[in-house]
């Protein structure tokens, strides 16, 4: 939420793509980092800046690919874009199911330092924004930010590029105000009722989405304990003399039993 509205309105000052490549930089770097430190604090530490560095790809993504598309083919071309969270999703989730198992590749120096199999997932996970970071630096500047600082030609040649694309340019670029007054721009009328009903949708997505994943795990383990201990067999207070145990004991509880030359 913090980074989203931070780097959102930076993007207005400094270019869409260029606050893009920084906060994607600045989420590639904390990404990596909270794979190699110690510590439960410091982990913590670095998966917030981590979140802050991707919070503002959120707006910003949207906004910026939204510049390059015809009016008629933008919603539909926005809902590819957020196809790719999904596909996002089964990457981590390959991953971890294909990384994190393998504990033969931890290792130690000494008992301070310990960098184990899950660590490698963290830092996978973060190629994908290293690759973006990469990759947008060979994408144009945002031409409505270019009309705003008066590098005209530079937005022509982008706009002609889209228009080439296209065959066709729509629109007119907005004028850039303060974070604040952008902000609050959101609850006057005309767009006051659309702002309100994007805020509940999306925290009602919100909370359904990461409520969910947190939820399930435990509730997973929850079914699994359970299922186990209908399974238990327990003995109080047995007596087994002369008896050969040529089997395991696996999931049995012995109370105060007696075993004599077994």
């Amino acid at each position: 939420m913090l980074g989203a509205f931070f780097w959102g309105g930076l993007a207005d000052k400094i270019g869409r793509r260029q606050a893009l490549i920084i906060c994607m930089s600045f989420n590639g770097f904390f990404a990596f980092l909270s794979s190699f430190v110690q510590g439960y604090g410091l982990f913590l530490f670095c998966r917030f800046f981590a979140g802050f560095g991707i919070g503002g790809a959120v707006p910003i993504v949207f906004s910026y690919f939204a510049e390059v598309l015809a009016r008629e083919k933008r919603g539909e071309h926005l809902s590819w874009l957020c196809m790719f969270w999904m596909i996002g999703g089964i990457y981590a989730s390959a991953m971890a199911w294909a990384i994190i198992p393998h504990y033969g590749w931890s290792f130690s120096m000494g008992s301070a330092y310990q960098f184990h199999s899950w660590r490698v997932f963290v830092i996978v996970c973060a190629l994908p924004c290293v690759s973006s970071v990469v990759a947008l630096t060979f994408m144009p500047e945002s031409p409505r930010f270019l009309l705003e600082v008066g590098k005209h030609d530079e937005a022509w040649m982008i706009l002609k590029q889209i228009h080439d694309t296209n065959m066709r340019a729509r629109g007119q670029p907005e004028k850039v105000f303060t974070i604040w007054m952008t902000f609050m721009r959101c609850f006057d009328y005309p767009v006051k009722k659309n702002t309100i009903m994007l805020i509940t949708v999306w925290v009602t997505l919100s909370f359904g989405y990461y409520g969910l994943s947190v939820w399930f795990p435990d509730v997973i383990k929850h079914l699994q304990a359970d299922e186990y201990a209908s399974r238990v067999k327990r003995f109080y207070g047995e007596r087994v003399e002369g008896f050969v145990f040529n089997f395991t004991l696996e999931n049995q509880i012995h109370t105060n039993g007696e075993y004599i030359r077994d």
